[in-house]
């Protein structure tokens, strides 16, 4: 079996003291006869051991991994003592390879301080008799046979490194030489922040007049800068006050970002409409910020009305009526009406719901919606006459009272009996006589007045006398008017008269009075034999 005869050739690493990383291995060449090994690729560098503070410059050691040497060298950038340097520059290069067969290599550079560096370079500088032909991360750029990789920042202890592939056609030494350059930046970050504030203030869209009006006020610190001096300023629109002041301010005093805080009180409207709030918030930092608040006031209105018969008769009862009415803007919560009892009359009944007292009557309506009406009606009755005054008084929880009057006239009913008598009957010719009596009673309840009492004795008898100032003539007998009759009161006339001519005689009897629309009209039958 022929052997191979092959060329084993040990490359020369070197380097510039505080640029480069330097320091050269011996020449030795020697001829085997052996079959060609394998390329073993360069092992992943390790951080060299740590050199002795006096030390200085680059260091060297050899290593064997899977029965390869290798020969590890490390420099430190820029002084070359890794206390007072910034970069180490760390590189594995195998000790032997043969001639025309690619090998690798490769560069550790470390970050040795606990801060970020910038702008690191690292230069790979190579013999022309070395033919790179890949590099992983590949080179920024080659020139003249520096091939330069710029790797921008490194991170507190941040290593990376770069692997290079190549090979050497020629028996000889290979030169490599590397150094790493940085910048070294002193910096410092100035926070800049922003003064932000902002007010929020919440108020009800719609209150009734009558309730007190929440408002809150938040302000916040919206920046990221701290706010001093804070104060709100809160002057009320016309008509509104709280705690009978018309303008308030609160010192929210210092802010942090972020911070907030709230201010809560509650105002009062002095009339309806519409009223708009606006505050505004300053800091000493010279930010400010307004806020605006509307809030609608309605306010319920009552109105009632209050309709009574014109006259109604003692005794008998009779109705009146009472409307209710909603004006405002708003709904009347709690209505309520009232109604006095008229001293001398009795509240019978009322309809609706309606509570009857001795002194009153009342009616719980609960809430009255903007324009609804309520008609309501009682009963009343009185024993005497007279006139007598209905007040009807209208309120709610938060309507004003209102009241209406309506008055009626009770007058009594006269009622005129009539009442007529002949004593004795039959009466004879021979000068017999027989005695009308006459009896007026007013049995109604109202006086009567003008009564008068007209008597027509029949043809058969003769009036002879006549009681109460009765005056005769002829057959016909007339009592004086009396001007007023009144309730349960009564008169009685008497008239004597003889009888004259045999026959059924028909004594007239006739009763006016105003109360009378016409007279009553009563007629006595007398026998005269």
């Amino acid at each position: 079996m022929k052997a191979k005869l092959t060329m084993q050739a040990m490359i020369l690493s070197c380097g510039l003291a505080g640029l480069l990383l330097t320091g050269c291995a011996q020449h030795q060449s020697q001829a085997r006869y052996e079959p060609a090994p394998a390329v073993t690729p360069a092992p992943a560098p390790a951080p060299a051991p740590a050199a002795k503070p006096e030390s200085f410059g680059p260091s060297h050691s050899t290593f064997e991994e899977n029965g390869v040497r290798w020969v590890r060298g490390s420099m430190a950038f820029p002084t070359g003592l890794r206390e007072s340097s910034g970069l180490l520059l760390e590189k594995t290069v195998p000790a032997q390879v043969l001639a025309g067969q690619k090998f690798d290599y490769s560069y550790r550079v470390s970050n040795l301080t606990d801060h970020p560096i910038q702008m690191v370079i690292v230069n790979d500088r190579v013999s022309p008799n070395f033919s790179r032909a890949e590099a992983e991360p590949a080179a920024t750029e080659v020139r003249d046979g520096v091939a330069v990789w710029q790797l921008g920042n490194l991170g507190p202890k941040e290593s990376r490194t770069i692997r290079i592939k190549g090979a050497s056609a020629e028996e000889g030494a290979v030169s490599t030489c590397g150094w790493a350059t940085y910048r070294p930046l002193l910096c410092e970050d100035i926070k800049v922040v922003k003064a932000n504030i902002q007010l929020v203030k919440k108020a009800p869209a719609e209150v009734v007049i009558c309730d007190p009006i929440p408002m809150v006020l938040t302000v916040k610190n919206t920046g990221s800068s701290a706010l001093t001096g804070v104060k709100i300023s809160d002057p009320l629109p016309a008509g509104l006050t709280s705690e009978g002041k018309s303008s308030l301010s609160f010192e929210a005093g210092n802010l942090a970002p972020g911070e907030s805080k709230e201010y809560k009180f509650n105002a009062t409207a002095a009339r309806p409409g519409e009223y708009v709030n606006r505050a505004t918030v300053a800091s000493a930092q010279g930010v400010s910020a307004e806020a605006t608040a509307t809030t609608r006031v309605r306010e319920p209105v009552l109105a009632v009305a209050c309709a009574a018969p014109e006259q109604r008769y003692m005794g008998r009862p009779f109705e009146v009526n009472f409307t209710v009415s909603s004006k405002g803007d708003a709904a009347s919560a709690g209505t309520v009406l009232e109604v006095a009892v008229p001293a001398g009359l009795t509240a019978k009944s009322a309809a609706e719901g309606g509570k009857v007292s001795e002194s009153k009557v009342v009616w719980e309506l609960g809430s009255l919606g903007v324009d609804a009406t309520r008609s309501l009606a009682a009963t009343f009755v009185g024993p005497k006459a007279g006139n007598y005054t209905f007040t009807a008084s209208a309120k709610g929880a938060c309507a004003k009272p209102v009241s209406s009057s309506c008055q009626t006239r009770v007058v009594g009913v006269p009622a005129i009996l009539l009442e007529k008598a002949d004593d004795p009957d039959p009466v004879s010719t021979t000068g017999e006589t027989t005695t009308y009596t006459v009896k007026i009673t007013n049995q109604g309840t109202s006086d009567d007045n003008n009564v008068k009492m007209v008597v027509r004795i029949a043809p058969e008898l003769v009036p002879v006398s006549a009681t109460g100032n009765g005056s005769i003539s002829g057959q016909t007998v007339t009592f004086p008017v009396v001007p007023r009759l009144a309730p349960k009161e009564a008169v009685t006339y008497k008239i004597v008269a003889r009888g004259v001519k045999a026959g059924d005689g028909r004594t007239r009897f006739e009763l006016t009075s105003d109360m009378l629309t016409s007279p009553v009209i009563a007629e006595e039958s007398t026998h005269v034999y």
